[in-house]
């Protein structure tokens, strides 16, 4: 292959291909005197000022003002740089670019056979699926997946029928058995691989079928569907499918929609979104990333609703992250993947989805949710977990926008940045584990992540002087405790209520034997300190973390509220976090 300074090269390719029928292909030309016009393909316009010369063979859009020749053209057109664009150019008008080796030779004829072979397989199937008896049962299959014929033609789905029937046909054309079971299409006994299946194409970005996804019409079929083995012309880690149909929608909405299975994606384009695209059965990768790159610079990733879903997204937040693209996580509601949401949705799809779009959280936000996902921060023990889940998932990202992620991480949760540091207070303690941050009247704060938390440690000193009560009962609800410590607190007071100081001692044998624990080993072994004063500060210390707890569950609803662009519930929430902002900073000014 020629580097692009192989003028010869150039020249022969550029005096083979006609300028005016490369345009064609992307834009309806007419006519006006000696040049052609149309609508500019590379920017949005509503009247024609892209026109072209046929007598220099050159273009030129007096509105975005790009210009160029033919190789500029499938550069631009095609998201490929000058050598791809003669590549492209060169086997359309049957240049041969230098002289192969007879390896390389072999190589490159075995690479047509098969190519050519997939696509006269796609033509049987598509032709089988809708032109014979024989297609009956992909017919039903198609009509139970509420897939219409129009749509299943564009994805050019066909059918192989029981049996030998492809193989049959290609003895009958009198074409090559060998090739067609290189590419995957019949088995070592002759039959054919994808007998009694639906079958799709999995194409390249230029429509050329390289491989096939098939789905059992067979209710017995324990293997619902298979694929074609990997060959020198297809390698699944750097397909998309779906591509070839979405590339256009994709750079007109300015986001390509990243799903995970071929009938998400036949169904999305069936129900007014097709912009969709899959990564072909396989883990997201980096020749992937790259080869839509080519074509946007932002993801909406939409996969499956289960735990291998959620986990499979965030990988691809990571990877799109590290090529600088944006990414957006949408989650379906009450179904298990797009395509049964879609279908669910009936005549109200495109709409449905469109909400479910705008809501979509970006792929660093989505993580975050996740970090958090089934704990409670208003506990400061599942506030250390979430931050230390944050940190991880911040440290996966380029270096280069770590910082400023710790900064929305940190106004997102509403803690203190020391939690979300590149290096936290506790690897700086590291060695010293029983340092502890003194308070008024001598309290000791327990080090971070040790069991002992402010609530327990209440506990422990109205076990031992119930009095406090008195004061404590003031200070706090038992909802502002800890769910664990909650029903303890709870049945400790009304004990107290009913038998003053001495009604724990009568009446600790009816408690719960994991409670009477606790309140045994605090009689056995008091806190430090048992003063009043400090079972108050303990208190306001609980109260200020509830508050802090539910600061930031408000400023994620507000988040949720501006991207649902629901003003009135973003007004309200604003003002609750504004009264709350207020309580908290008093609390704080006067502790």
């Amino acid at each position: 292959m020629p580097t692009p300074s192989s003028d010869d090269a150039f020249a022969e390719v550029k005096a083979k291909v006609d300028l005016v029928k490369v345009v064609q292909e992307h834009v309806r030309l007419t006519k006006r005197n000696k040049d052609f016009w149309g609508l500019c393909p590379f920017h949005q316009e509503d009247s024609p000022s892209f026109k072209v010369n046929p007598q220099m063979q050159s273009w030129y859009c007096f509105g975005c003002e790009r210009s160029g020749d033919v190789f500029t053209f499938v550069e631009l057109i095609e998201k490929t740089d000058k050598r791809g664009a003669l590549q492209l150019l060169a086997e359309r008008a049957g240049v041969e670019l230098k002289k192969l080796s007879p390896e390389q030779k072999e190589r490159s004829d075995s690479r047509k056979r098969l190519l050519a072979m997939l696509k006269l397989a796609a033509q049987f199937y598509e032709y089988v699926l809708w032109s014979t008896p024989a297609g009956e049962p992909g017919r039903r299959l198609l009509g139970s997946r509420q897939v219409k014929e129009e749509t299943a033609r564009r994805f050019q789905i066909g059918y192989d029928p029981a049996g030998r029937g492809f193989a049959d046909y290609l003895r009958a054309k009198k074409r090559s058995l060998e090739d067609a079971q290189e590419a995957g299409l019949l088995r070592r006994d002759g039959t054919d691989f994808f007998a009694e299946r639906v079958v799709i194409p999995i194409r390249d970005e230029r429509g050329q079928p390289l491989a096939f996804t098939a789905r059992t019409v067979r209710q017995d079929e324990q293997r619902k569907y298979i694929n074609s083995p990997e060959t020198h012309v297809y390698v699944k880690g750097r397909v998309i499918f779906g591509l070839d149909l979405a590339r256009d929608e994709i750079a007109r909405r300015g986001h390509a929609v990243l799903m995970e299975g071929q009938f998400d994606v036949i169904t999305a384009h069936g129900s007014g979104v097709p912009n969709a695209v899959a990564s072909s059965g396989t883990a997201l990768t980096d020749d992937q990333v790259r080869l839509l790159k080519r074509f946007t610079d932002e993801l909406l990733l939409v996969f499956d609703a289960d735990r291998a879903g959620r986990q499979a997204a965030q990988k691809a937040v990571l990877l799109a992250a590290g090529h600088q693209m944006r990414t957006r996580v949408a989650s379906v509601e009450g179904a298990k993947d797009p395509d049964e949401f879609l279908r669910a949705a009936g005549e109200d799809a495109a709409k449905r989805w469109e909400q479910l779009a705008t809501k979509a959280p970006s792929g660093f936000e989505f993580g975050m949710e996740e970090a958090a996902a089934g704990l409670n921060l208003s506990n400061a023990n599942h506030v250390e977990l979430a931050a230390r889940r944050l940190r991880e998932w911040i440290a996966q990202f380029p270096t280069a926008i770590q910082e400023e992620y710790r900064e929305r991480a940190k106004r997102w949760m509403g803690v203190s940045g020391h939690l979300l540091a590149a290096e936290p207070d506790e690897r700086r303690n590291s060695g010293r584990p029983n340092a502890t941050k003194v308070g008024k009247n001598g309290l000791a704060t327990p080090p971070a992540g040790k069991k002992m938390t402010v609530g327990r440690y209440l506990l422990q000193l109205l076990a031992v002087r119930p009095v406090a009560f008195d004061r404590v009962r003031t200070k706090i609800t038992p909802d502002e405790l800890d769910e664990e410590d909650r029903g303890i607190y709870v049945r400790m007071l009304e004990t107290y209520e009913r038998g003053g100081v001495f009604g724990l001692e009568k009446e600790l044998a009816g408690y719960p034997a994991e409670e009477q624990d606790l309140i045994r080993r605090a009689w056995a072994a008091p806190p430090p300190n048992v003063d009043e004063e400090v079972a108050v500060e303990l208190a306001e210390r609980i109260r200020l973390d509830h508050m802090k707890g539910r600061h930031s569950g408000i400023i994620r609803e507000l988040s949720e509220a501006e991207r649902g662009k629901d003003s009135e519930r973003v007004a309200r929430l604003e003002a609750e976090a504004r009264e709350l902002a207020r309580a908290i900073a008093d609390m704080e000014r006067r502790g």
